[in-house]
């Protein structure tokens, strides 16, 4: 097991168990307690977990949020087949905007084979998956740089984005619930959301199952701003019967 594996094991077990133990943990996967300690230390300087005497604790609440790292080694089989989805959506001679996200980003790969399309966003991840695609108009935005989001958001990005009419958002976000809508723990990422959304004529949310019944520190909009939301064909039929009896139009790929 490598070491995202491994703290990807590690985050799983303090959300079930909500306390690991050094010594445990080595024993479970196989490797000395050292190898353990790293991975500890390094999940703490992301800001993950909090370390004790002999373990560690999940740090948790409204503004916890995973690294992109992490995000990437999670549900990925699920994002792509969102992803997949989604491509049922796009058509010649659309404009589209790419959010930041892993789940997006998958669906900047799948791109790659169309063509008169103009692509606009502001994630890097999504940027990497198109640099050698010249069959379509890619426009990256401008802003300040966030590690976690590995994309540019704020100000300078917000009025940029107020420039355009696009076709089709496809959106990312942390949570989604029916109360609070879409929500994620940062202000910054959340306002660049809500201008991309402002900007766009169809807004299409894609969301993992781990994301539904789900809110964080800042809400993005309501879900009745939303036309679509995509997830995955694992989440639980109960939730989604109760978007659909809410009128919130959802699917599962």
């Amino acid at each position: 097991m490598n070491a995202i594996a491994r703290k990807q094991y590690i985050i799983q077990k303090l959300q079930l168990e909500g306390y690991v133990d050094t010594n445990l943990l080595a024993s479970e996967l196989s490797v000395s307690s050292m190898t353990i300690r790293r991975d500890l230390n390094a999940l703490s300087d992301d800001g993950l977990i909090s370390l004790q005497h002999g373990g560690a604790v999940l740090n948790n609440g409204s503004l916890f949020e995973f690294n992109m790292t992490m995000k990437k080694a999670d549900h990925m089989n699920e994002k792509m087949t969102i992803a997949k989805k989604c491509m049922d959506y796009i058509h010649e001679g659309d404009s589209i905007y790419l959010d930041a996200g892993t789940t997006v980003s998958c669906l900047a790969l799948l791109l790659k084979e169309t063509r008169n399309i103009i692509v606009m966003t502001h994630s890097l991840l999504v940027m990497n998956q198109l640099l050698d695609c010249k069959n379509l108009r890619v426009i990256m935005c401008p802003g300040e740089y966030r590690f976690d989001s590995q994309a540019v958001m704020g100000p300078l990005t917000d009025n940029f984005i107020s420039q355009f009419k696009i076709d089709t958002l496809f959106l990312g976000t942390e949570g989604i619930d029916l109360k609070h809508g879409l929500t994620v723990p940062h202000i910054i990422d959340g306002t660049t959301k809500r201008a991309t959304i402002k900007a766009s004529k169809k807004i299409i949310c894609m969301a993992d199952n781990s994301k539904l019944d789900t809110s964080y520190y800042f809400s993005i909009c309501p879900l009745s701003d939303i036309n679509l939301i995509v997830t995955d064909h694992e989440a639980d039929p109960t939730k989604l019967d109760t978007y659909m009896k809410a009128n919130i139009p959802i699917i599962t790929a």
